[in-house]
């Protein structure tokens, strides 16, 4: 930017839940849970790609200005995807990273949820994965039952890198404020911007961007030797 080089794409960041890291591959399942708004209703498929699921966190907190959790069970813990051992969930509930309860009732009074909106939530989720399916959202990974002791984890997202960046052309060339090359100054993948469009979908697609941009950028420079 010192250099008069434009910038693109700019006020998105690439989020993702810090303690889960859920919907981060696919070839791990998501864990039994689910996630819940501030009235405790259930507002994106779990183990969709954390692009989607981190943007439906942003979108429910911004709009009810609360904070969503993911809820499950202790026998959900040990389950493929969780980021939890036996010592660790103690650790945490001592620490006051999660909220422990006998009882949803309870649950949702410690975290100052809808304790009859949670119930609901949770009944259905158990009901659906008793016949193998997540009517609700289509869920298709960790479709187990949630029961008691409950815990609550807070969500909370962990930023990874900005969607904007330096404006470039096809040939990886920085471009000025006129839209004119910048002689020898050349960008790609996650320095680039304006090419991830509205927001970040996910499951490593600024890698796209290393590799396709990097190699147009290497082609320019060899060509034109500028």
């Amino acid at each position: 930017m010192a250099s008069d080089a434009a910038v693109t794409g700019m006020g998105g960041v690439i989020d993702l839940e810090e303690k889960t890291a859920v919907g981060t591959t696919n070839k791990v399942p998501a864990m039994p849970m689910i996630f819940v708004n501030a009235l405790a209703q259930r507002f994106v498929c779990e183990d969709t790609t954390y692009g989607y699921s981190s943007r439906a966190v942003f979108q429910q907190e911004a709009a009810l200005g609360k904070p969503t959790y993911m809820i499950f069970g202790e026998a959900n813990a040990n389950e493929p995807g969780s980021p939890w051992t036996a010592d660790q969930l103690t650790a945490d509930v001592t620490a006051g990273k999660l909220s422990q309860a006998a009882t949803l009732t309870e649950l949702a009074d410690k975290i100052g949820l809808p304790a009859a909106n949670l119930e609901a939530a949770v009944t259905r989720w158990n009901e659906d994965v008793a016949k193998g399916t997540d009517e609700a959202w289509k869920r298709r990974t960790g479709l187990k039952p949630i029961e008691g002791p409950y815990y609550a984890h807070r969500n909370r997202l962990m930023n990874l890198g900005a969607t904007g960046g330096l404006r470039i052309n096809q040939d990886g060339q920085v471009l000025d404020t006129l839209g004119w090359p910048i002689r020898g100054l050349y960008a790609a993948g996650l320095n680039a911007g304006g090419w991830l469009g509205p927001f970040y979908p996910g499951s490593g697609v600024a890698i796209a961007g290393i590799v396709q941009q990097g190699r147009r950028a290497a082609q320019t420079l060899i060509r034109k030797r500028v």
